[in-house]
């Protein structure tokens, strides 16, 4: 499995090629100023959707990074921890994980959300 810590899309697309190729569960975390999202990619399962689907490469995604937005610390830590939780329950084979979900933290606000992600049949990478 691969664990998805970076802060651009490039990066985040290449990792995602390589876990659908390899068919490997792909735990994507992210988090700029107050917001978080994380996610999980199964793709050893054939109706899994992948990060493309979600985020088509070709999209018109504005590039931004921590780096430059800055990103509320503690937050960092709730994703990481997030991540660890999600990536133990595919080692250990239990519970229900978060694949075709993702969870959305507003920090700001304390809320939380869960978007369903269907597999796109038209997805250049695993369509």
């Amino acid at each position: 499995m691969v664990l998805d810590c970076s802060d651009n899309f490039a990066t985040r697309h290449a990792l995602n090629r390589a876990c659908v190729k390899h068919r490997k569960p792909l735990v994507s975390g992210a988090a700029i100023r107050f917001d978080a999202q994380v996610a999980v990619f199964d793709l050893r399962k054939t109706d899994a959707p992948c990060y493309a689907c979600l985020f088509p490469e070709d999209g018109a995604v504005e590039e931004v990074q921590c780096s430059t937005m800055g990103v509320f610390a503690p937050l960092t830590g709730v994703v990481g921890s997030l991540q660890a939780m999600e990536a133990a329950k595919l080692v250990i084979g239990t519970g229900e994980t978060l694949n075709g979900k993702l969870l959305l933290l507003d920090a700001k606000q304390s809320e939380w959300r869960t978007v369903r992600i269907k597999r796109d049949p038209a997805c250049t990478i695993c369509g």
